[in-house]
């Protein structure tokens, strides 16, 4: 429906229309604040539903962003279609919001994922949600038509938060930025990019000289030399603090054999009965396989190396 140009002030019957809609994204809201993502994984069933999330997010972003150039395309009288058609066309991408951020909640949720920047991605999809059926509900008169203009610029915004924010969970914090000209980061008062490491998406371990007793597994050095790379390449983008799953840090020792939620991984001495080493030696069609989400799986013979250090006492200088 086209905002009527004549009407400042909605009607209580168009306000009562837009109770039901308020009230939903109200509940929606507050499950995801007592049912937020643990680091627990909760089912093969969830999972697999969670992860159309990827698919899905795709086409309300798209929607939202048709709007305004329906909106502005629709000002030209033998264009007036298109303004008629961007109601109907919002309206289903505030319904789409709510479906991808409920799939991507599931993900989260089931999927074993918490942290700092899935936390910021649920809450930025709530809210897009919200101001998607907010701008709707204006759109049709239910809300003061001057809040309609400002409801899809805030949405416009939201789209690139949200998507900022997944890049984060999926790239890395400076997905972004990454490749960004050295010039264009001097202009927008950027520090300049640090030579890329062997891991892109965690820090380098520390610098520790390899000496003569280095490659013995016993020795303090061997995880910082040998180990921690090797975390650091294949684990750490799935276990570090902005996004872990299972409750489980592997960016520094300390972290490492604190464990996850399910107690340690790590069992110094006992290679056999540490939950670490059982997972990389899943096939990679094993669900509880390390490492997932795309990294790079573990040689035999890294296996070995890590084995090797756990027999030893897993001991770290």
């Amino acid at each position: 429906m086209v905002p009527n140009d004549n009407d400042t002030r909605p009607s209580r019957s168009r306000l009562a229309a837009a109770v039901p809609p308020l009230v939903i994204w109200l509940g929606f809201t507050l499950f995801l604040r007592f049912m937020p993502p643990d680091g627990r994984e909760h089912g093969n069933l969830g999972q697999f539903i969670g992860r159309f999330h990827l698919l899905l997010l795709h086409l309300p972003l798209v929607l939202i962003a048709l709007v305004p150039a329906f909106d502005l395309m629709g000002r030209r009288p033998h264009w007036a279609y298109f303004r008629q058609a961007a109601g109907p066309v919002l309206s289903f991408a505030a319904f789409l919001t709510f479906v991808t951020a409920l799939d991507g909640w599931l993900l989260a949720w089931s999927g074993g994922y918490r942290g700092h920047d899935v936390t910021n991605h649920m809450w930025a999809g709530a809210m897009l949600t919200g101001v998607c059926a907010a701008a709707s509900i204006a759109r049709c008169g239910a809300l003061p038509k001057r809040s309609y203009p400002v409801l899809i610029a805030a949405a416009l915004g939201l789209v690139a938060w949200t998507g900022h924010t997944g890049g984060s969970i999926a790239h890395g914090d400076d997905f972004l930025t990454e490749k960004l000209p050295p010039r264009m980061r001097s202009w927008l008062g950027m520090p300049a990019q640090p030579p890329k490491t062997a891991s892109t998406t965690a820090p380098a371990p520390k610098a520790v000289h390899a000496g003569p007793g280095s490659a013995d597994p016993g020795n303090p050095a061997f995880y910082a030399v040998h180990v921690a790379p090797l975390l650091a390449r294949s684990c750490v983008s799935c276990h570090k603090p902005e996004k872990h799953k299972g409750g489980l840090l592997m960016d520094t020792y300390e972290h490492l054999m604190h464990g996850g939620e399910d107690g340690p991984v790590v069992l110094p001495g006992n290679a056999k009965s540490s939950e670490m080493l059982r997972r990389v030696r899943l096939p990679a069609s094993d669900d509880d396989s390390m490492p997932s989400d795309g990294d790079k799986p573990l040689a035999p013979e890294e296996i070995q190396m890590i084995e090797r250090w756990i027999t030893a006492g897993a001991k770290s200088g």
